[in-house]
């Protein structure tokens, strides 16, 4: 069976759905963290720790149980939870809301009871919300990856090929039998080769396509500003309370699984049947979305009709016939969808994910660092710091121009690409941010809006990490493991939020110390 390569109306389909996918998972999590001052004033890493462990629990045990439970079913879930959460955080707030409208003596005895109970049902809903979101991150990141795999990579230098091939231009027919055979990548290939394989593509013109993850990671990005405002619209445009903003959210999951079900689920299923070795005939379905390999090379009227290419298209996407045959390319493009997933152990899975090392520290230490920021430090700034009001409108602020940030730069993962260097130097960037709002808050040397300045940086910082690792892991890994450890890197930006959560009340407790403010759950270890 020859590889085949979506057509560009249904990779244009999958990028579409990736995106909206990628904004309405991430949107009611984001809600959650801009109600968090409204859940608890005082200890607002307490809602952020809720809205990241059932998460990280998910995305440390993914390598071991997401291939046993299809994509539908883990969207299905994650589409279940959200709503769940949701419901329980809107019937918590009633019980804020109740306390507030309620002057009788009766009730006001127990008061402090149904408080806590209500901040209870809150902060089992966010942790519902975290388990729904990490399971849709974690799952549409590796689906992304895999279409991305099935989209046909862009050369921008075709000629570069004729060079490089002997002999005369010939059409060659990729079968799994000759892609086994000629062009099997090494088992043992470790991650340095496969860095340098990708890099000599890149030099060769060949960019492997990662128009699925960037869409995906654009979604997401715009998710924290939709996120914010959709909290800024009904509570402080309409008026409504945290229950009916948070239930109104509950429109959320039903188009979530509507548009995986509509835009990606056939798609994945017509694939799947593809690479079965028993697989007859292809569909009608099969046939539209899917284009062969050897029609991309014999056939000029096929490749116009699915805009790769020819005379009349004048694409950019134009190959010659040695293009994509030449062992070398074909080799590291890897794009022959018959490779299937490598059957590997637990033991063998977990050092799969040790292995992935240089990919995680980053992602770990950009997310510790901004979360720090925002659930620590942003949280107790303000003009003048004294005044509650003044830090929840910084607070606000920061955040959306935080999440600004964050939107621009994960959609830019089809400008550049980062090298490992680079990867690694963006989260030290992010650390010298961290330090230099902390002296800040404890020194006001600059304090003004104008911090929305470097406010905007981290949020460009911690985008960049997050599209380019995962866009390198997607380049970087055989293809039979790039779903596999797109799944697995995912657990480092979860647990990077856990410990800045957890160091982010004692930072937040500092500062307020140090001002004389009260309110911090926690004691700050230190003398201020």
């Amino acid at each position: 069976m020859t590889g085949c390569f979506l057509d560009s109306n249904a990779a244009s389909k999958a990028v579409r759905s990736f995106w909206l996918l990628g904004l309405l998972n991430n949107s009611p999590w984001v809600l959650m963290l801009a109600c968090a001052t409204n859940i608890s004033a005082g200890g607002v890493a307490l809602v952020f720790i809720s809205n990241i462990i059932p998460g990280l629990m998910v995305k440390i045990s993914a390598p071991y149980w997401f291939h046993l439970i299809s994509y539908k079913t883990r969207i299905s879930m994650a589409s279940v939870t959200m709503g769940l959460s949701c419901f329980l955080v809107g019937c918590g707030g009633t019980f804020r809301d109740e306390l507030k409208e309620d002057s009788d003596g009766d009730r006001d005895s127990r008061n402090g009871g149904d408080k806590s109970l209500g901040l209870a049902l809150e902060l089992v809903g966010v942790s519902f919300m975290s388990f729904a979101s990490s399971l849709g991150e974690a799952s549409l990141l590796a689906l992304a990856g895999k279409f991305d795999s099935m989209i046909l990579p862009t050369i921008a230098a075709p000629d570069s090929y004729r060079a490089i091939s002997e002999g005369p231009t010939e059409t060659v027919n990729v079968s799994r039998q000759n892609f086994e055979q000629e062009y099997r990548l090494d088992d043992n290939i470790d991650e340095t080769e496969s860095e340098v394989n990708t890099g000599k593509l890149m030099k060769q013109g060949v960019t492997h396509q990662r128009t699925c993850i960037t869409a995906f990671s654009s979604g997401t990005g715009l998710a924290g500003i939709v996120g914010f405002a959709y909290k800024a619209l009904f509570s402080e445009f309409f008026g409504w309370g945290l229950s009916a903003t948070v239930w109104s959210a509950m429109a959320f999951p039903p188009a979530y699984s509507l548009i995986y079900l509509k835009g990606l689920h056939d798609m994945d299923n017509s694939a799947q049947r593809l690479v079965q070795p028993e697989a007859g005939p292809s569909s009608s379905l099969e046939s539209f979305l899917f284009v062969d390999e050897c029609d991309i090379h014999d056939n000029s009227l096929t490749r116009r009709r699915h805009g790769y290419g020819g005379e009349e298209s004048g694409s950019a996407l134009e190959m010659s016939n040695t293009d994509i045959t030449h062992p070398d390319t074909m080799q590291q493009l890897q794009t022959d969808l018959s490779v299937p997933s490598r059957n590997i152990t637990a033991y063998e899975r977990f050092q799969l994910v040790l292995s992935l090392w240089r990919y995680t520290i980053p992602l770990f230490t950009v997310y510790a660092a901004e979360y720090m920021l925002q659930a620590g430090v942003w949280s107790a700034i303000g003009f003048p710091v004294t005044s509650a009001t003044a830090r929840a409108q910084f607070y606000h602020y920061s955040n959306w121009t935080y999440q600004a940030g964050v939107f621009i730069s994960r959609s830019s993962g089809n400008m550049w690409t980062a090298s490992i260097t680079t990867l690694w130097l963006m989260p030290f960037l992010q650390i010298v941010n961290l330090y230099f709002f902390w002296l800040d808050s404890l020194h006001h040397f600059w304090y003004n809006y104008s911090l929305m300045l470097p406010c905007f940086f981290a949020g460009l910082l911690g985008g960049s990490v997050y599209v380019q690792g995962f866009s390198r892991v997607n380049m970087d890994m055989p293809m039979d493991l790039r779903e596999f450890a797109i799944a697995s890197v995912g657990v480092a930006d979860s647990l990077g939020i856990l410990v800045a959560d957890v160091l982010s009340l004692f930072l937040q407790s500092c500062i307020y110390n140090k001002h004389g403010i009260e309110g911090a759950v926690v004691d700050c270890p230190v003398n201020m």
